[in-house]
């Protein structure tokens, strides 16, 4: 046995420094390659961070809620003399001591719940190096986006799955070359498919575990196993969870269990569980629920949402804007997500804007990018404050023509299951929907409340046409601002064909293969778009 320091890894590219959420290893416990030792907190996520191989945790050196820089000391942990466990945080990169050679790079776990993730966008290139520590790719789940950080220096061989796919964990998603050390006992690549896999030529050692690591049984009354969201919910309602006997495996603390244990169930507490962490700004008639990411410094982009959606539907366009240097804001809508504001009507929809937008330190300078229904809210912002908006897109807006699928509108506002939840979904995308069927149950149980009911009739009338009519107002927005339009030539929801009633100065991006949100299925082309200032159209 020999003891080593656990120091904080670099989870992101831009990580500096990281929080302590939570041990999840006791001292004097083992643990055991793949699972998670310790909760942290950076600025963009909250991961669980996995133990690298077999060992026993023996001292903590960082004390939870402790704030460290990357590279600064955690633990001292005791592990098998023949186990390779590197340094990710912040040091030099590992002296080559081996030939590289080719592995898998699988889909990580990244939560203890997780089981599949989203392949939003790669951050290297087929052939281009990275570093140890450096982000490769940016990965959603069913609550976070994150980058995903290098284990090894290394080279990207080979993309086995492309952006948009979803792969389950443990599934290969690429093969990469690993140099060092760590390249003498990785296993080789899965071999391609009809070929045969090369025979080792050395007898592998199996790695015994002492006596010293044999599983511990839980000590009672020790602290409670909890999921990052579960925690992030409880420092939200400032409940203790360590009084908590958790419902999920091994007493683990849920969701839910921390909304019980708040002793709240309305709409901000659902929908906070949702969305994971999000602040709040009083208003007289109720309390704005939003997001914020990127740097205070950034130049400040606005993102609005449509019609029966949150700002969760933005995480990963978020992501990527913050990671390119931008402050970005994106609330939930009156009658939607974790904003208390009703919203019978589409004036009801946008009237409180203004006031939201007062209460944040930007005062000028936004790029408003506003999608489907959102797009009533943007341009009556943008006409109320004119020196407050620069520059003005629209993804699949409303009210460029009469044509909507009035089916999707209504559906949605009176659906009652998971099911027809489901079925409508998947008229959004061209991957179709990709929700759990525990989020699609939580989704059907907000709609069963009615919130959308009355903005439903007030968007279609009664012959199933749209009733809004942006087009008088997008021409005189044009001549004082960059006005872009994006449409997915999928789209089922509103024809993309409407584009042509566009007044001239209004610069159109038609998007092949995507439908009614091609933040989701072009989401790399996406931000191209967002970040050209070249794209803003004409002045």
């Amino acid at each position: 046995m020999v003891t080593r320091t656990l120091n904080m890894p670099r989870l992101g590219e831009t990580m500096d420094e990281g929080r302590i959420a939570s041990w999840l290893v006791e001292e004097g416990h083992v643990f055991h390659r793949g699972e998670p030792i310790v909760e942290i907190e950076t600025d963009k996520t909250v991961v669980e961070y996995p133990a690298l191989g077999d060992g026993k945790l023996t001292q903590r050196l960082a004390l939870e809620g402790d704030q460290l820089a990357v590279g600064a000391p955690l633990a001292h942990i005791e592990i098998d003399d023949g186990t390779e466990w590197p340094d990710i945080a912040a040091g030099e990169p590992m002296a080559p001591t081996a030939e590289a050679k080719i592995v898998d790079l699988p889909m990580p776990r990244l939560g203890e719940t997780m089981e599949e993730g989203r392949i939003v966008r790669w951050l290297k290139n087929e052939g281009e190096p990275f570093e140890r520590g450096e982000a490769i790719i940016e990965i959603e789940t069913d609550k976070t986006v994150a980058e995903y950080p290098a284990l090894h220096a290394g080279r990207l061989v080979e993309i086995l799955r492309k952006e948009n796919e979803t792969v389950a964990v443990g599934e290969a998603i690429a093969r990469q070359t690993i140099e060092g050390e760590a390249a003498i006992a990785a296993p080789a690549a899965s071999p391609e498919p009809g070929k045969a896999a090369p025979v080792p030529n050395k007898t592998p050692v199996p790695l015994k575990t002492p006596a010293s690591l044999r599983a511990a049984a839980p000590i009672p009354g020790s602290r409670a196993r909890a999921t990052p969201l579960a925690r992030r919910l409880a420092r939200q309602y400032g409940v203790n969870i360590a009084a908590i006997r958790g419902s999920g495996p091994r007493f683990r603390v849920e969701r839910q269990d921390v909304l019980d244990a708040a002793g709240e169930n309305g709409t901000q507490t659902t929908a906070a569980a949702n969305s994971g962490d999000i602040l709040f700004t009083d208003l007289p008639g109720g309390r704005i629920a939003y997001a914020e990411s990127g740097p205070g410094t950034g130049k400040p982009i606005l993102l609005l949402h449509g019609f029966a959606a949150d700002h969760a539907v933005w995480a990963a366009t978020a992501s990527g804007l913050a990671r390119s240097g931008y402050r970005v804001v994106v609330p939930d809508l009156p009658a939607h997500g974790a904003t208390t504001i009703e919203a019978a009507r589409i004036a009801d929809f946008t009237a409180p804007l203004p006031s939201f937008i007062d209460r944040l330190p930007h005062k000028s300078g936004f790029h408003l990018v506003a999608h489907s229904l959102g797009s009533a809210a943007a341009i009556a912002l943008a006409e109320t404050r004119p020196g407050l908006v620069a520059r003005l897109t629209l993804v699949a807006p409303a009210g460029l023509g009469l044509r909507i699928d009035a089916d999707f509108i209504h559906g949605m506002a009176r659906a009652m299951s998971a099911g027809e939840i489901s079925h409508l979904l998947r008229r959004l995308s061209v991957r179709g929907s990709e929700l759990s069927h525990s989020a699609l149950s939580q989704l059907a149980a907000d709609m069963a409340r009615g919130r959308l009911i009355g903005l439903a009739g007030d968007a279609v009338g009664s012959s199933g046409g749209q009733r809004l009519d942006i087009l008088p107002a997008l021409a005189t927005l044009a001549e004082k601002m960059p006005v872009s339009v994006v449409f997915g030539l999928q789209d089922r929801i509103i024809p993309w064909e409407q584009v042509t009633a566009l007044p001239p100065r209004v610069a159109i991006h038609l998007m092949a293969g995507s439908g009614h949100m091609p933040q989701w299925d072009q989401p790399r082309d996406f931000l191209d778009i967002l970040s050209d200032p070249g794209n803003g159209g004409a002045r």
